[in-house]
């Protein structure tokens, strides 16, 4: 009697889609603020592709498969060190960046929608040109992608953030103002390669994750 409802219950499990079981989110660190996350047949990437070494930042390859990848990269400014159009207009991905016209932005912003990946854009200060920082909704989980601002106000108005990828200056500020950031994990951005050891950073948040990655380092964002 015990297993009388059994087939049922198997029936319903078997309707589940797959992904929302089983369906990973993995970031790949390409160097300076560029990250690689897949989601299933659709890739995000932040501030790539960028200048190899400007000012004296992370270099890289591209990756290898660039040619044939669909996704979206979402810029948070215009700094070599974070675009570079030339490198873009090799790929197919889409684009999204303070720069863009609203139509364009809006057209982009709609596309990701269409695939159940939610891109919210704020304006934030850098170097008085336009930048913005990013949450983006995926599955109900949310990232916030804050670029290179220095100021944390729109990082710290936003809560229950599954990752939060902050540089190590905004990091110190946030510590200096005696703060916490709502996030269940932190990624260090930004960051020059050969300091990953020696970086002294204040863990910024409440029994969270916080990760300082090496270039070419895979994280597993949602846990």
């Amino acid at each position: 009697m015990r297993h009388a409802h059994l087939p049922a219950a198997l029936l319903l499990l078997a309707l589940v889609p797959l992904h929302t079981c089983a369906q990973r989110v993995n970031a790949t660190f390409i160097g300076n603020c560029a990250f690689r996350i897949g989601l299933e047949d659709w890739t995000l990437f932040t501030d790539f592709p960028y200048q190899p070494g400007y000012s004296g930042y992370d270099t890289y390859e591209m990756p290898a498969d660039i040619a044939g990848v669909r996704g979206t990269a979402l810029i948070t400014h215009g700094h070599l060190d974070h675009f570079d159009s030339s490198r873009f207009a090799t790929t197919r991905l889409d684009l999204i960046a303070p720069f863009l016209s609203e139509g364009e932005q809006a057209e982009a912003l709609s596309a990701l929608e269409a695939r159940g990946i939610y891109v919210y854009p704020q304006a934030t200060a850098h170097a008085e040109m336009p930048h913005a920082s990013y949450i983006v909704s995926i599955r109900g989980r949310r990232l916030y992608i804050a670029g290179d601002t220095e100021d944390p106000a729109h990082l710290l108005a936003s809560r229950d953030l599954a990752v939060a990828f902050v540089t190590p200056w905004l990091l110190r500020t946030v510590h200096a103002q005696g703060k916490r950031i709502d996030a269940r994990a932190v990624v260090v951005m930004h960051h020059e390669a050969d300091m990953v050891d020696s970086l002294e950073l204040p863990t910024p948040c409440d029994g969270c994750r916080f990760i300082i990655p090496r270039q070419g380092e895979v994280i597993e964002l949602f846990r």
